[in-house]
């Protein structure tokens, strides 16, 4: 039941980074400026040691995966996520790749990306699947109950595998990413 969702949110995040990758690809001022605010919004972070940058990242995504979870009942919200996150990664996969090569933005995204996004994808997918079944019991066709029942297993999906997955990620992008990157540089 869940694959449909999985599928159309992992859909919708290929169709958003590409889309900003288009975007930047055809107004390099304009995705440069984007990068600069993107820069001054998030260079604070950079100064911070390690271990603070560590959980910096990890309650970003984890509180982000949350929302898009449990704001599903709101229908929009987890789509929107996804929409604006891939958006704004394909900006930056652009103007990285424009400016240090894809190489380096596939070590900078690879090694903590492959746990990561499938996390960010199935919280998504978790709260479409919610939002789809709010509509439903608007439409009469199921209970309040039903939806109390996926959304309490859909949290303890965010606990069980989620949280600890992206404190992996969250390692590995404090830590490991940046070693690569250091090689590559």
């Amino acid at each position: 039941m869940l694959k449909k969702y999985t599928v159309l949110v992992t859909a919708i995040f290929v169709v958003s980074v590409v889309s900003g990758y288009l975007y930047a690809n055809s107004n390099p001022y304009e995705s440069a400026r984007v990068m600069q605010e993107l820069s001054g919004e998030l260079g604070w972070v950079t100064d911070l040691d390690p271990v603070l940058i560590l959980f910096a990242i990890f309650l970003n995504n984890a509180v982000k995966s949350f929302l898009a979870i449990i704001l599903g009942v709101l229908v929009i919200v987890p789509i929107m996520f996804i929409v604006l996150n891939g958006y704004i990664l394909g900006i930056v996969m652009c103007e990285s790749a424009r400016l240090e090569g894809l190489l380096y933005v596939a070590a900078a995204i690879l090694p903590h990306g492959i746990i990561e996004l499938p996390m960010i994808l199935l919280s998504a997918a978790l709260g479409t699947r919610i939002g789809a079944m709010v509509l439903l019991r608007i439409s009469g066709k199921i209970t309040a109950e039903e939806i109390i029942s996926t959304l309490k297993w859909s949290i303890s999906v965010y606990f069980r595998w989620i949280l600890p997955l992206l404190f992996v990620a969250a390692v590995i992008e404090t830590f490991i990413t940046p070693a690569v990157l250091r090689i590559l540089g």
